[in-house]
């Protein structure tokens, strides 16, 4: 595939952010009627999948402490689980097993995940923990106060889900070019150009 001379929208990096970006820009541009042939290009400058991604530990969960990230985690996880296959998304849940010096922070989280309708459940109290827990054959940890379950969450493997986002943006009409590197942004008089 050739490098485009010019197009709406260039994302540089094809790691899974500029790879999704570009997805969800087609699919908008789309139901707009705006998605041109070079709407959409990313540029990688190595391979797909080879970048900071690569290393990325491929957990998909809505367990953060600030309350404006719950609802874009919500939507995350549903994005992974509604591209399962593609994605190479295992939805095997999520649980943040804590001592008493993080209970209260989880029970928040739980509360604002249940605010807006995330599948979860919270253990609380020692024994109720250690009795939830005791389904997993090697489970030995001992102090437990309590257990944040997510049900929907899970993980990916790094360099497949990178490649899934590949193929659902490609799917969608952008254009992604491998070995492509951007070495300088030339700007004069408020218009850029990209040196390649």
């Amino acid at each position: 595939m050739s490098l485009p001379s010019k197009c709406e929208y260039l994302i540089i990096g094809g790691g899974i952010h500029g790879l999704s970006t570009a997805w969800h820009l087609c699919k908008k541009l789309s139901s707009k009627g705006q998605l041109k042939e070079d709407s959409v290009v990313v540029i990688e400058k190595t391979q797909v999948g080879e970048g900071a991604t690569s290393v990325a530990c491929g957990i998909v969960r809505n367990n953060y402490y600030q309350p404006a990230m719950r609802r874009l985690m919500a939507h995350s996880v549903d994005v992974w689980n509604s591209n399962a296959e593609v994605l190479q998304f295992r939805p095997v849940g999520y649980m943040q097993i804590n001592s008493q010096l993080m209970h209260e922070g989880m029970a928040e989280v739980y509360s604002q995940q249940k605010e807006i309708g995330y599948d979860s459940t919270f253990i609380e109290g020692a024994a109720d923990c250690d009795k939830y827990m005791k389904d997993l054959p090697d489970w030995q940890a001992q102090g437990i106060t309590s257990v944040l379950h997510e049900k929907n969450s899970g993980y990916g493997p790094n360099r497949g889900a990178n490649l899934g986002f590949k193929k659902l943006a490609e799917a969608a009409g952008a254009k992604i070019l491998e070995g492509v590197q951007a070495t300088n942004l030339v700007t004069a008089n408020g218009s850029g150009r990209l040196v390649l």
